[in-house]
């Protein structure tokens, strides 16, 4: 089983992700390590990644954690989006240095969904969980009872940020 754990810049994917017993799959290491960049977007100065590289790459792997932000472009069977509040994004990626282009792309990103959208479009198990107010420790507990499949509490499309465009204009 393929389990993606995807979500906006800032969510704690890999925090979370690190808290879990699967063998796991960081998707920016993996990337750089196996020739899966094609290239380096300098108006967001990022790797571009290579998404059918990286597919090829990780074909066989079972049984695992693919962590990263867009870890839903790949072969998922669960798809687990972590959310945040716009406010603490915005305040998270400032204290990671962000320019303020990648705060307002990465804050508007999440106010609109746009992640749990792409991966509703995708798949079919799509479960989100806000971490907001939750503990690192919560958010695994979360993933795991996901993973066992009782988690439909979180099934995507419950969390809702879109108030947060409107105090912006």
């Amino acid at each position: 089983m393929r389990i993606c754990i995807t979500g906006t810049p800032g969510t704690g994917k890999t925090s979370v992700a690190r808290l879990i017993p699967m063998e796991q799959i960081e998707l920016n290491d993996f990337a750089r390590k196996n020739d899966c960049i094609s290239g380096y977007d300098t108006k967001r100065n990022v790797d571009i990644v290579d998404i059918d590289c990286l597919k090829k790459k990780i074909k066989k792997r079972n049984n695992i954690l693919l962590v990263g932000h867009y870890s839903h472009f790949l072969e998922c069977d669960i798809v687990i989006v972590l959310r945040t509040n716009p406010e603490i994004l915005e305040s998270r990626l400032r204290k990671r240095g962000y320019d303020e282009n990648k705060i307002m792309e990465n804050v508007e990103a999440e106010a609109l969904g746009l992640i749990t959208q792409e991966a509703m479009d995708l798949y079919k198990d799509v479960y989100e969980i806000d971490t907001t107010n939750i503990k690192e420790e919560d958010v695994a507990n979360i993933i795991l009872k996901i993973i066992k499949g009782d988690g439909e509490e979180f099934r995507a499309g419950k969390i809702d940020y879109l108030e947060w465009i409107l105090r912006w204009y």
